[in-house]
């Protein structure tokens, strides 16, 4: 499994909009294979900024899995006009501490 996670920037006054954007896409990230689930968080100290955090059964399902998809298109028009500048994404693997 892994772990990815995107900083998104959203443009001022949009944030309740992008919120709900973000619940129709979604549903559309749902759908993709290897997807195990998702969350979105919004940062206390940095207005307008969000982290999206995704579980996937590898990293192929998400690259390229879903970024070359139609669902990826799908997913862009949807939050691409929030973006205040480009999202930041990293994958992580878990590191076993006990």
């Amino acid at each position: 499994m892994i772990v990815h996670m995107t900083t998104f920037y959203v443009k001022p006054g949009t944030a309740n909009d992008f919120e709900s954007s973000f619940r129709e896409a979604s549903a559309i990230l749902s759908e993709r294979p290897g997807y195990l689930k998702h969350e979105l968080h919004k940062c206390v100290e940095v207005e307008d900024k969000y982290i999206m955090i995704v579980q996937w059964n590898s990293f192929k399902d998400h690259m390229p899995g879903f970024t070359a998809s139609e669902s990826y298109l799908e997913w862009s028009i949807l939050l691409q006009p929030f973006f205040e500048r480009p999202p930041v994404s990293e994958h992580y693997v878990g590191i076993r501490v006990k």
